[in-house]
């Protein structure tokens, strides 16, 4: 079912669907009208998908829903869900980390400050995929060359989705005696995040802790950026991709009634 589901999402990406539109108008073309539909279908596709006002909009949409409390309460431990970790797979000297790697910066930040004596680091390889180890591990290790000692990471190895973090964390909590928590992830992630933890793990309090933010204050941008938006570079349909997929998990979770 994961990997049919990840099929369908590839194959809904604004390139993916602009490609089979175009060889669907290839096919037909000895029937005219369907192959202009087709083709105009992901000229179409290109340019909504494309835009940057619409992918602006629906990514504040997402993010701006839990925005980072003013004092972030004390908790017994911080959960820190994978993402944006890369193993030390050669020729890389060491583990690096994307976009999505600010969740494990976080978290150590969040440790040192002293807002809870433990961090849970949660994920195996993503779905699907192939790696030499689990994606948790590559963030234990990460965190230790932050400054975070050893003793007070715990990582869990087998979830490879939103679900399965919580499904498999909830024993883990409630085994450690752990009633508040901090959820750090990605800020376009997290109404996903909350809602699925709060719902499959009963008698625990989630408190939301957001970073990764794609989407800040408005700040002065030359009068030009305003056209440059409406054309569709690859950024803009690159982060379409990315805040689709948040929009449909969060409908599918919804279905299944993990959130």
């Amino acid at each position: 079912m994961s990997f049919l589901y990840s099929l369908f999402l590839e194959l809904l990406y604004p390139t993916s669907l602009c490609a089979l539109l175009l060889v669907a108008a290839a096919v037909f073309r000895k029937r005219q009208k369907l192959s202009r539909v087709c083709f105009w279908a992901a000229f179409a596709v290109l340019m909504v998908c494309g835009n940057g006002w619409l992918v602006d909009g629906m990514t504040r949409h997402l993010e701006w829903q839990y925005l980072p409390p003013s004092h972030v309460p004390e908790a017994d431990c911080i959960v820190i869900l994978s993402g944006g970790s890369m193993g030390q797979t050669p020729p890389r000297p060491t583990i690096e980390v994307g976009e999505a790697g600010d969740r494990v910066l976080y978290g150590a930040c969040l440790y040192r400050q002293g807002k809870a004596p433990r961090i849970i680091c949660t994920g195996n390889v993503a779905t699907g995929g192939f790696a030499a180890r689990p994606i948790s591990e590559d963030m234990a290790d990460f965190l230790e060359m932050l400054g975070v000692p050893k003793a007070a990471i715990i990582t869990e190895t087998k979830s490879g989705n939103t679900h399965e973090h919580a499904k498999n964390l909830y024993p883990v909590l409630r085994e450690r005696g752990f009633t508040n928590v901090l959820l750090v992830t990605s800020a376009r992630h997290m109404p996903r995040a909350i809602g699925t933890f709060r719902r499959l793990c009963p008698g625990i309090k989630f408190v939301p802790a957001p970073t990764d933010f794609r989407e800040t204050v408005e700040i002065p941008r030359p009068w030009y950026n305003s056209i440059t938006a409406l054309i569709p570079t690859p950024k803009h349909l690159s982060d379409f991709s990315k805040v689709m997929h948040e929009y449909l998990g969060a409908a599918y979770y919804k279905a299944r009634g993990w959130m």
